[in-house]
C-alpha cells in the first residue's frame, strides 16, 4: 500500500505541475512496474477480506497501471496459467525466435500485445451468459480508468500521456516481457522445470517474490509471502540449478548468454 501511495502522490504532482523532473518521471515507471506485480498478486489472492476493500483497490490498481484487474483473468489466470508456453497462451515465448535475444526483446511486447488484442475472447460477451457480477465488476472498472483517462486527455493532453501512459506503458512492456525471460525455451508441461527463477532478497522484496516463479507456477493461488518457503521445500530440490539465479544480473546475463537454457529436466 505504501507503494501505490507513492506513486498516485508522484503522478498527481507531475500531472498537476506541482514539481516535475525526471527522476520523479523514472521513479513513476519502476513503481508502475510494481504496481503491476501487485495487480498479479491481488488476482491469484485477494489482498482484503472484505470485498469492497478489495473492489476499491482493484479500480486504484487500474489507475496506476493502465489495465483493470479483472481483464487479466482470461490472459493470465487461465491463459497463461492453464496453458503455458502453447498456443492457448497469448504471452507464450514462442512468439518470437530470432537468433538474437536483444531483437526478442524489442518484438516481445508488441507480438504479444498483438496475440491479446486480436485473438482474446471478449471477456464481457463471455461473463454477460456465465458471470453477471463479474460482467458488472468489470465494466465497472472500465468507467473507472478510462472515464479519467479521458478526463485528463481533456484537461491536459500532454502531460496526461508524458505522465500517467507512459509510465503505464512501461509497466505493462516490463511485465509482459519479464514472462519471457522466465519461460523462454523451457518446457511448459514440466512442473519443476517451466520457469527461470531469482531468489535474491533485494529483488523480491520490490517485486514482491515474483521471482519464484516456478513456485508461483506450481501454486498460483499461493499467498506471495509464503513462495520462498514453498520454493525451499518443495522446488528447490528438484530444479535444475541453472534456472535458479542469485539475483538479476545473474538472471539477464544467463538469460542472454542462454546458460539458463537446460536441455534436460532434472527427476524429483
Amino acid at each position: 500500500l505504501g507503494f501505490l501511495f507513492v506513486q498516485t502522490l508522484l503522478m498527481v504532482g507531475l500531472w498537476t505541475g506541482w514539481f516535475r523532473n525526471i527522476f520523479a518521471w523514472y521513479a513513476v515507471a519502476w513503481l508502475a512496474v510494481i504496481a503491476t506485480n501487485i495487480k498479479h498478486n491481488q488476482m491469484h489472492h485477494r489482498f482484503f477480506r472484505g470485498a469492497l476493500s478489495n473492489l476499491l483497490l482493484e479500480h486504484w490498481l487500474g489507475l496506476l497501471t493502465g489495465t483493470t484487474s479483472t481483464s487479466i483473468i482470461t490472459e493470465h489466470n487461465l491463459r497463461h496459467h492453464g496453458h503455458p508456453n502453447d498456443e492457448n497462451d497469448f504471452v507464450r515465448p514462442s512468439l518470437v525466435g530470432f537468433r538474437a535475444q536483444w531483437v526478442n526483446v524489442l518484438c516481445f511486447y508488441p507480438k504479444a500485445a498483438w496475440q491479446l488484442y486480436v485473438h482474446k475472447p471478449l471477456d464481457f460477451k463471455i461473463w454477460w451468459r456465465t458471470n453477471r457480477k463479474l460482467f458488472w465488476r468489470g465494466l465497472a472498472e472500465q468507467a473507472t480508468l478510462w472515464g479519467t483517462f479521458a478526463t485528463l486527455l481533456i484537461f491536459n493532453w500532454q502531460a496526461t500521456l508524458l505522465y500517467i501512459a507512459l509510465p503505464w506503458l512501461h509497466g505493462q512492456w516490463w511485465l509482459i516481457t519479464f514472462g519471457l525471460f522466465q519461460h523462454q525455451d523451457l518446457d511448459g508441461e514440466d512442473p519443476w522445470q517451466n520457469s527461470r527463477n531469482i531468489t535474491g532478497h533485494c529483488f523480491n522484496w520490490f517485486f514482491f517474490n515474483i521471482g519464484y516463479h516456478t513456485a508461483h507456477h506450481l501454486r498460483p493461488a499461493l499467498h506471495w509471502s509464503e513462495l520462498p518457503t514453498y520454493h525451499a521445500r518443495e522446488v528447490a530440490p528438484r530444479i535444475d540449478p541453472r534456472l535458479v539465479s542469485p539475483n538479476l544480473w545473474r538472471f539477464y546475463a544467463d538469460w542472454f548468454s542462454r546458460r539458463s537454457m537446460p536441455t534436460f529436466a532434472v527427476q524429483p
